[in-house]
């Protein structure tokens, strides 16, 4: 009896010691599977590692030329063309003026009167006026020692005396309307009938301002 209990022992402890290994491989197993997943989900779904994704909701940019509603909410699409649109018609926008247009100078009479007393003097200045294509005739102011010199007109013939003027060496500040009666500029008994369709009457003065 005691030499079996002897024997027996050994054996039951045999037994009892190889039960425990065996269960334990599955285990390990386990606990290998379950630290794989932990690290995946640490190094791959970890959410402050992954790249950030843009919020597609965000605000549009500032330069866009959409404009928002305040009131509706809509977007109304403003276009560049639209806006320059604007601008142009404000930069081609201008007031309305006459602009005195000139006639061919053939189409021009242009009598020159003689104020000064120097003899010859209106026959060289109308010959001035002559050569740039003027129709001209010389003749006697109504009276001698006239001062300013004046550049008279009739009605519808102001830039063309301004060119008269310019002509013969002056401004356009010596211009002037012409009387009703032309023959009043002039002396001489056929002064009159040579300037009666004549549009303007160039009186030299002794300021020289004519020539």
């Amino acid at each position: 009896m005691t030499s079996q209990g002897r024997y027996a022992a050994p054996d039951a402890l045999n037994r009892s010691g190889g039960n425990p290994a065996s269960r334990g491989g599955p285990l390990v197993a386990v606990a290998v599977v379950v630290g794989l997943l932990l690290l995946w989900r640490g190094g791959i779904g970890d959410s402050g590692s992954a790249d950030p994704v843009p919020d597609q909701s965000a605000a549009p940019d500032q330069d866009s030329s959409d404009a928002v509603d305040d009131s509706t909410g809509t977007v109304d699409s403003v276009s560049e063309s639209d806006a320059g649109d604007s601008t142009a018609t404000e930069d081609t926008t201008t007031s309305s003026v006459a602009v005195p247009t000139t006639r061919p100078v053939a189409e021009v009479r242009v009598a020159v009167a003689n104020g000064v007393g120097e003899a010859g003097l209106a026959g060289s200045r109308s010959q001035v006026l002559g050569v740039l294509g003027y129709s001209t005739v010389a003749v006697d102011a109504a009276s001698e020692g006239i001062e300013t010199s004046i550049v008279y007109y009739i009605d519808g013939y102001e830039a063309d005396a301004a060119g008269v003027a310019e002509a013969l060496g002056a401004t356009s500040d010596v211009i002037r309307t012409a009387p009703a009666e032309l023959a009043s500029l002039v002396n001489g008994p056929d002064a009159a009938s040579k300037i009666a369709d004549f549009h303007i009457v160039a009186v030299l003065g002794t300021d020289g301002k004519l020539g």
